[in-house]
């Protein structure tokens, strides 16, 4: 299946491979049937199987033609051309996907052994889980060669002797079907040795011998943990070598690819002349489709032994199912691909059936146990649910229907109360003591009402003079209860003003009640949903973004320093440095490859996000711009969408 990028780079010949317009109108033959059923299949997505059926055909109708001749402006001539100039663009298409599907597998896998060789963790990880193959190669090595094993080799002098011989860079068998790539390898072994300190100037002396001692010690325990570190070397080793030789098939694949992206506008020039004059001369003759397929053999396998347009498009052909063959015998001679799923995974399967046996067993045997948390757990949450979150809510609920009609600390009736038994007591003792007439009565009342006691103060004045007659037979303890009716009442007004306070905020403490609960549903319920939903995030998640943001970077640093393949670095000297060379274009397109996935995938369509995105993609795709022109688009990336898709908080990421 063809990738987004082949797609989107081709389709603007795609009209160029269509039939053109004839204006004669001929009785259809068996050849036309076949004509257009040939390019009505070549319209689907192009494929190897497709384009040797278009070959094979055209052979077969170029020989019978030969006998026959094509008409000049017929419509078999027109149908014919058209079926060549698509398979021209077919087998162009599959080109350009083959060879950037190969770089971009060989960099996830570079990138995979790049990750592996970074954390020691990931090492040790990587020599358990391939170490069945590893001892399977060992045994291999042990029954062709009819080796015996015996008690004495699992000494400590045995082992260290089993990674290396007495030479230091002649390796032992055994490390070599271990490690297979030490073959043509000796810079782990030689950096083995130990350092060996210098000796003392007085042999004789307590300090020398005592530093001899020391010097043997620490030798022994650099020795001993060198040799429990050294298959960990090696295989970081290992992990590094696998790295470079794939970045290297990945730059050779990219050089390929972007050579290949340079031979378009030779294309677009070969199917747009041929499109034409299709109506008066054969596409076989075309001298601009030959030249363009000329080059295009040379570039893809750097010889074109036939001249003329079919053999040519054979040859390509033949050479793409070689090179499909070729490129997977080698990244399997050198063991280069990840590896396979079972490999990664056997260590937990193994460990997995133990593992769940002891827990079961161990569930089994607590079952009382874990039945109480089980069940203090389900009431806890019951309680929580009940006492923090439902009540507060219904509270809430009531204060906002009721609004606050009943008091908090005091009722509005007992204030009333102790008002009116003041006023009655505070009547009483002036109608008495004062002789207060009607009219007095009700303007003391009023008095009263607003807190004024002058006329009981009074009376309380003149009975302290003589406090022990006032209180054997005047109104003094009438006078004092009446002041203490009066602190009474002016605490309950006092109580009554906190109350109405308190009532004014009355759903602030409601909502404050039952804002804990909520909290911790909210950050509950967040924690639950981002470890159960298979949902990404904004934009694709965390991870799609820093994969894009590291696509970013590279482009950048490409379009800075320009790579070279040490094979070709002489080509390249004295090219102007505003150019753009194949290899980088070829590493250009696998990231902006990625940067087009990741735009049709992640971003939301039919937004101005995305089609700005893509509009700079495809700026930077374009081979006609400069190096300098490129770098002002990636700053116009940045400054675009750097804050959007929160690319200048990923750099301190992990």
């Amino acid at each position: 299946m063809t990738s987004n990028f082949t797609v989107h780079y081709t389709e603007r010949l795609v009209p160029l491979t269509r039939p053109h317009s004839s204006t004669q109108t001929t009785k259809p033959t068996s050849d036309d049937s076949a004509l257009k059923s040939t390019h009505a299949m070549l319209q689907d997505s192009p494929s190897e199987a497709t384009v040797q059926e278009s070959i094979e055909f055209l052979r077969n109708f170029t020989v019978r033609e030969d006998k026959l001749g094509l008409q000049s402006d017929s419509e078999e001539l027109i149908l014919y051309n058209a079926v060549v100039r698509k398979t021209i663009f077919n087998i162009y298409a599959l080109a350009v996907d083959l060879y950037l599907e190969e770089s971009r597998a060989a960099q996830l896998d570079a990138e995979w052994w790049a990750d592996i060789e970074q954390s020691t963790w990931s090492v040790a990880s990587y020599l358990l889980q391939s170490l069945p193959s590893r001892l399977r190669r060992v045994l291999w090595l042990i029954r062709t060669r009819k080796m015996s094993v015996r008690l004495s080799s699992f000494h400590p002098s045995s082992i260290a002797r089993f990674y290396w011989d007495a030479a230091p860079i002649r390796l032992n068998p055994f490390t070599i079907a271990l490690f297979p790539y030490l073959r043509d390898q000796s810079s782990a072994v030689t950096s083995f040795s130990p350092v060996i300190t210098g000796k003392s100037t007085r042999p004789d002396s307590l300090v020398a011998l005592a530093e001899k001692i020391r010097d043997g010690v620490m030798y022994s325990m650099q020795r001993g943990f060198s040799l429990l570190l050294f298959p960990l070397r090696l295989a970081r080793e290992e992990c590094q070598l696998r790295r470079k030789e794939l970045e290297k098939v990945r730059d050779e694949r990219a050089e390929v690819l972007g050579k290949l992206l340079e031979l378009r506008p030779l294309l677009a020039n070969g199917l747009e002349a041929d499109f034409n004059v299709s109506v008066t001369s054969s596409s076989v003759d075309n001298q601009a489709l030959t030249a363009f397929l000329f080059k295009f053999a040379i570039v893809t396998s750097g010889d074109a032994s036939q001249k003329a347009t079919l053999p040519l498009i054979e040859q390509l052909l033949d050479t793409f199912k070689n090179h499909g063959i070729m490129h997977d015998a080698y990244l399997e001679a050198h063991d280069l691909r990840r590896p396979s799923r079972l490999t990664l995974l056997w260590p937990r399967l193994f460990l997995l059936p133990p593992l769940t046996l002891y827990c079961a067993k161990h569930i089994y045997a607590s079952r009382a146990t874990l039945a109480d948390l089980m069940l203090d757990v389900v009431n806890t949450v019951q309680n929580f649910f009940k006492g923090w979150l439902f009540d507060p809510i219904k509270d809430v609920l009531i204060t906002i229907r009721a609004g606050g009609e009943d008091g908090v600390i005091v009722r509005r009736e007992a204030v009333a109360a102790d008002l009116d038994s003041l006023e009655r007591m505070t009547l009483a003792l002036a109608r008495e003591k004062l002789s207060y007439d009607s009219t007095q009565l009700e303007a003391l009342s009023q008095q009263i009402r607003q807190g004024d006691l002058t006329a009981v103060l009074k009376i309380y004045e003149e009975d302290i003079k003589n406090p022990v007659k006032s209180a054997i037979m005047g109104t003094l303890l009438r006078s004092m209860f009446i002041q203490v009716q009066k602190a009474k009442v002016d605490l309950d007004q006092a109580l009554a003003g906190i109350d109405k306070l308190l009532k004014s905020q009355e759903l602030t403490f409601a909502f404050v009640g039952v804002a804990p609960a909520l909290a911790v549903i909210y950050v509950a319920g967040g924690f639950l949903g981002g470890l159960l939903s298979i949902r990404p995030g904004m934009y694709g998640g965390k991870l799609r973004k820093t994969s894009v943001w590291l696509a970013m970077r590279r482009i950048e640093r490409l379009l800075l320093f320009q790579p070279k393949l040490l094979h070709h670095r002489h080509n390249t000297e004295n090219v102007p440095s505003d150019t753009i060379p194949p290899l980088t274009t070829g590493l250009l397109v696998l990231s902006l490859a990625h940067l087009r996935e990741y735009a049709l995938t992640s971003l939301p369509a039919r937004s101005r996000l995305r089609e700005g995105f893509l509009d700079d993609i495809e700026d930077l795709e374009d081979p006609g711009l400069r190096r300098s022109e490129k770098l002002r688009i990636i700053d116009r990336m940045w400054n675009s969408w750097g804050k959007e898709l929160g690319w200048y908080n990923l750099a301190g990421g992990r």
